[in-house]
């Protein structure tokens, strides 16, 4: 299976022997910067659907679902090229094709729902290993890897639980027409959000054109975006354009403390633009996606962070890795650990990564203590007032700026930019 994936991204251009790790590209420091057409290979190649919603209403009025597909396909062959759409279809149709085999299996009673829940697992993974374990400069038509950036690790979380659902639910027969369209339905293909099968259909037989308060929605959305995108352009002028990760001690205070707070802020807005211009795209269509950011500057606790970073992939992580690892049932903390361990792996084979999930999940035991503790001693119903307030939203912030610079730093975990700092500013 491994070796068969390896083969057809040989053809679409993966550099490196199957099998063996690379250099992540970092848009960060790597030089020369991402091409325009390498950036349309990735997330904001969503931009390249809008003009296609037009002719794609028109289809729709008769043939919904074909359109859809048409609509879908030509998108990515004009945001990835054939070769590498081809590559990406491959995948899906054995994925998919795995997901139906072990459901079929599962309604003739020939499985029973953990066995199918851990094929699901271990099959879907298995697929994407490749992947993941190639950290690849050379995707093919962007150097960024394709694991994030086309989208393989979105279309892996979709699949994991539309495979457990399956299993829950084995009556259950989707139609294939309609998950075609939802796994080819542009808004929610490359960095979600993470849009669930079932759900997905109900919407599609619910589907009309959009209406005038969702023009008016997606307008909006758009504005946002065109928002996001200014304050991307100012932030991106003031990142030093320079190596401060590997050799921090070179550069003044100044420098250090851009990167410390622009960094983070650029990865949020990258993010969070994106989210906008997918829901402005699934309002104009008419099939509406959830938001994966929820006014995220203002949370005040790393648990309150969880509830607005990334909605639809931290609703993965409870609803297919914690609540079936126990909860807040049995082994909190272990189970917290596990998820955010995977967390980090899901984006990629990064050292960098994995240390940026285990200090989400530090922080999220150390604040279940801190809650605990107030209840013990009836502080539990007390209001913190403002001040309070303040300093909780400062230490939120600040802890995690720390750790998204040890998330973009891939080879140094950030440990020597920090270092940098805490002794220039304690001196």
């Amino acid at each position: 299976m491994n070796a068969g994936l390896a083969v057809l991204a040989n053809l679409a251009g993966l550099g490196g022997p199957a099998l063996q790790p690379g250099t992540l590209f970092n848009p960060l420091l790597d030089r020369p910067p991402l091409a325009p057409g390498e950036i349309l290979a990735g997330p904001y190649g969503l931009l390249f659907f809008l003009p296609l919603i037009p002719p794609l209403l028109l289809v729709a009025r008769h043939f919904p679902r074909a359109a859809l597909v048409l609509v879908g396909f030509a998108w990515a062959v004009l945001t990835l090229r054939l070769e590498t759409t081809l590559v990406l279809l491959g995948w899906l149709t054995i994925a998919t094709a795995w997901v139906l085999l072990l459901a079929s299996l599962r309604r003739r009673e020939w499985l029973s729902r953990r066995a199918m829940i851990g094929l699901i697992w271990v099959g879907v993974h298995a697929l994407v290993l490749p992947l993941w374990w190639n950290a690849q400069q050379s995707w093919y038509p962007s150097r960024m890897a394709a694991l994030h950036n086309v989208g393989f690790s979105y279309f892996l979380l979709r699949l994991v639980a539309w495979g457990v659902d399956l299993a829950n639910t084995p009556q259950s027969s989707p139609r294939l027409a309609d998950t075609i369209c939802w796994l080819l339905y542009p808004p929610c293909m490359r960095l979600g959000p993470i849009l669930r099968q079932q759900e997905f259909s109900s919407r599609l037989v619910a589907w009309r054109p959009p209406s005038l308060a969702l023009w008016r929605e997606g307008a909006k959305r758009i504005g946002l975006f065109l928002l996001g995108g200014v304050g991307l352009a100012l932030v991106g002028r003031h990142i030093p354009d320079v190596d401060f990760f590997a050799t921090p001690e070179e550069y003044h205070t100044s420098v250090l403390i851009k990167a410390f707070y622009l960094v983070p802020i650029q990865i949020y807005l990258l993010l969070w633009t994106y989210n906008e211009l997918a829901v402005a795209a699934s309002c104009w269509v008419g099939i509406r996606v959830d938001d994966n950011f929820r006014r995220l500057p203002l949370a005040t606790s790393v648990r309150d962070f969880w509830h607005r970073w990334h909605v639809t992939v931290g609703a993965w992580l409870r609803d297919y890795i914690y609540v079936p690892l126990g909860g807040n049932r049995r082994h909190v903390s272990l189970n917290i650990i596990a998820v955010f361990a995977y967390c980090g792996l899901w984006h990629g084979a990064s050292w960098s990564f994995l240390a940026w999930g285990l200090s989400q999940a530090a922080a999220l035991i150390v604040q279940r203590g801190w809650d605990h503790l107030r209840a013990r001693l009836g502080w539990e119903g007390r209001p913190g007032g403002r001040l309070w307030t303040v300093l909780c939203w400062l230490l939120t912030m600040h802890y995690q700026v720390a750790t998204i610079v040890i998330f973009a730093d891939f080879d140094h975990l950030g440990g020597r930019l920090l270092r940098e700092l805490v002794r220039r500013l304690a001196n």
